[in-house]
This record gives C-alpha cells, sequence and structure tokens, in this order.
C-alpha cells in the first residue's frame, strides 16, 4: 500500500526526484500555478504564497480529504512555517508550526537562540521600513536590515547610520525589501573576521554527521554566480567550536530529525550564530559535503522527511581540503575547468540546478585551494 506524501514546493527539483524514485510513494503537492508543469500527475493544490496561511491551510484540507498524509515534506525555506502549519492542523509528525518558526522567523530563531545561551547578532523586528530606525535605537548602527523571512543574503543590507539610512530609503535602495511585505529583522553589524557554515544531519535529536565550512569571500559581499568556499579540517580549534555551537543550536530549535545549514561568524570573542535554517544550504554546499565526507544532505533531508534510516556513506572522508565555486555560463567553460588539475567535477548550469558552472575540487591544503579557485576564475575571465 502507497504511503501518502504531502510536499510543499516551488522549482526545488533536487526533492521532487527523490520523492518520486520511491515507487510506495502517493504524492500530494502544495505549490503555485507557476510550477504546475512540474507536478503533472500528482495531486495539486494551489496558493499563491507560502506565508498566506490561511491559503495553505485550505490547501491542506482540500488534499486530506481522503485521510491526512503520513508525512509532510517542506522543500524551500519559504514553505517551512507553512509545513509546519500543516503537521499540526493534521496531527502529522515532524516540526509543529513552533518548532518551525524557530528554524525560519529570523526574529523567533534568534529569541529562541539567545533564551538558550546561544551567541546571536543583537536585533529587533520593525513592522516595515520606516520603522528601522526605531528598531535600530535597540540594537545601535551599524546594522544589517533583511526580511523576517528569507534565504541567503536577498534583499539584504548594511546600513551604517540613521542618515544614510533615510537616504537610501528616500532612493528606492530597499524597494524589493519593502515589497515583500513582511515585517524587518534589524541587526546589529558583527564586527567578523571570517565567514563560516556548518551542515549537519540530526536523528532523534542527536547530531550524526556535520561538517565546517569557510568561505573564501563574505556572501554579502558576493555576487551568487561566483559564491565559493571550502570544507574545513574537522580537528581546527576553531571548526571545533562551530561544531559545538551547531549541537547546541540543533537542541535550542529541537530538532529531532533534519539537516541543517548553519551560518557562523568568526568574531574576536569567538563563533557568533547568524542563522540556522533546516534544509540543505544552496549554491553547491551539498555537492561539495558529499565529495568532503561522502554524505548526500539532499537524500538526508528526504530520508529525515519520510522516517527512513540514515542513508550510507559513499565514501571516507577525503584527505586535504575540498573547495567548490559557482562561476558565470561562459560557453566552453565546464569543459576547461573539468581539465584543471584537482578538479573533481564540473557541473553545467541543468546539472548544478542554479544558472551557473559550478566546479568542485581538492587540494592539499588552503593556500593551493585558494590558488586554485583563482586559475578557475582565471578561466571564467575573471579577476583573482
Amino acid at each position: 500500500m502507497s504511503r501518502r506524501v504531502l510536499l510543499l514546493s516551488s522549482d526545488k527539483t533536487e526533492v521532487l526526484q527523490a520523492l518520486r524514485a520511491r515507487q510506495d510513494l502517493r504524492l500530494q503537492v502544495i505549490t503555485r500555478k507557476a510550477y504546475a508543469d512540474l507536478y503533472e500527475g500528482c495531486d495539486t493544490a494551489f496558493v499563491d504564497s507560502f506565508e498566506d496561511l490561511g491559503q495553505v491551510e485550505r490547501a491542506a484540507y482540500e488534499l486530506s480529504r481522503d485521510g491526512a498524509p503520513e508525512r509532510v515534506v517542506a522543500a524551500t525555506e519559504k514553505s517551512v512555517v507553512a509545513a509546519g502549519l500543516v503537521r499540526s492542523l493534521l496531527g502529522v509528525p515532524g516540526q509543529s508550526f513552533d518548532q518551525s518558526l524557530w528554524a525560519a522567523h529570523k526574529r523567533a530563531m534568534k529569541d529562541r537562540l539567545r533564551a538558550a545561551g546561544v551567541p546571536v547578532t543583537d536585533c529587533a523586528q520593525a513592522g516595515s521600513l520606516r520603522d528601522v530606525p526605531r528598531a535600530a535605537e535597540h540594537t545601535g548602527w551599524p546594522v544589517v536590515i533583511k526580511p523576517v523571512f528569507g534565504a541567503m543574503a536577498t534583499r539584504t543590507y548594511r546600513v551604517g547610520s540613521p542618515q544614510e539610512f533615510r537616504r537610501r530609503l528616500d532612493e528606492g535602495a530597499f524597494d524589493d525589501l519593502g515589497a515583500r511585505g513582511v515585517p524587518v529583522l534589524v541587526e546589529r553589524l558583527v564586527e567578523f573576521s571570517a565567514e563560516y557554515h556548518c551542515d549537519g544531519v540530526v536523528r532523534d535529536g542527536v547530531v550524526r554527521r556535520a561538517a565546517v565550512s569557510r568561505y573564501f569571500t563574505v556572501p554579502l559581499d558576493t555576487p551568487p554566480e561566483v559564491d565559493s568556499g571550502y570544507v574545513m579540517d574537522q580537528s581546527d580549534p576553531f571548526a571545533q567550536q562551530v561544531l559545538e555551537l551547531h549541537r547546541r543550536v540543533a537542541a535550542a530549535i529541537e530538532l529531532r530529525d533534519g539537516v541543517t545549514h548553519l551560518e557562523v561568524f568568526g568574531t574576536a570573542r569567538g563563533p557568533v550564530v547568524g542563522e540556522v535554517a533546516i534544509r540543505p544550504g544552496g549554491l553547491g554546499i551539498p555537492r561539495m559535503v558529499h565529495h568532503a565526507h561522502g554524505y548526500d544532505l539532499w537524500d538526508e533531508f528526504v530520508r529525515a522527511a519520510l522516517g527512513e534510516p540514515l542513508g550510507p556513506l559513499s565514501h571516507e572522508p577525503r584527505p586535504g581540503i575540498v573547495g567548490r565555486t559557482q562561476l558565470p555560463p561562459v560557453p566552453g567553460l565546464r569543459e576547461r575547468a573539468a581539465a584543471v588539475p584537482g578538479v573533481l567535477e564540473a557541473r553545467g548550469p541543468e546539472d548544478g540546478g542554479t544558472a551557473n558552472v559550478e566546479v568542485h575540487f581538492s587540494a592539499p591544503d588552503v593556500p593551493r585551494a585558494e590558488s586554485a579557485r583563482t586559475e578557475l576564475r582565471r578561466l571564467a575571465g575573471l579577476r583573482p
């Protein structure tokens, strides 16, 4: 007998492919009409936005008229809270509505982590763009402003002073942020030397697998088409601190089963959490972790969502450094990059899930990983 699974997704093909590969599933989907063709053959209900929880509630009830699903899968960060609501409404195992808020609503997340003693950036919530100066009185300037719901560094801005904020607001610099129609998180700007991330797998409330990586350049200053980073030596003292911090974060948000993507700042007083997500990171991070440590974060994400056992390792941890870089889709670049010594894989836009060429490479140490990244950028016609 087939298991009924409800997927809340937009165009996240990694999850869809993994679910369709399981012959014992009856797949139901809540999505936007723009993505209807992706889910042909599935029982589907449509919403204008996953942030319209009233629409999500009605769609879930529509699809569950013949019985509730066994599992609910949130394939995108935008659908995490909506999926939590559906689980709570229908009595389905997994993250509840409150637990989903702790992993997706940035102010609720920071409140939860701070209460658990986890070092986080100081923040306050503004009701709108024009409310930002009031919120910044609580955090102090300079600040970073971003939507309380959102993935990666989209619609995120550094602002140095009230005067700069007013000038840029009048110039329309924050119009895309205002158009989101959700509150704005105002964070005190953190002074940091480097930015890191930790990507893990949690089962039965215990971190079973985790890897700490460092960005080559700060994501907020880096266009997505050239984003890059590398998996660190996990015995490095700072990596050990981040791994312990990751364990505390997973416990604080009461994550029982799932994957994590934790963003961390390296500061003079130690690691400070930026935010956490309960989905794999983007821009090639899951593939990089797979090359470095032998586990597939998207596969683990689906396994955890379906209540399946932990997946097998494809290989032992690779010695040295494993790095990744996104590059613009220059004709012939994929083939030229694949010929560079140390390159493990060069993926085209059709393979990597982005509009970029995605390259994964190995090196004996960090300086030579930096050199490999520089050479790949040169092949793409970019400056070092």
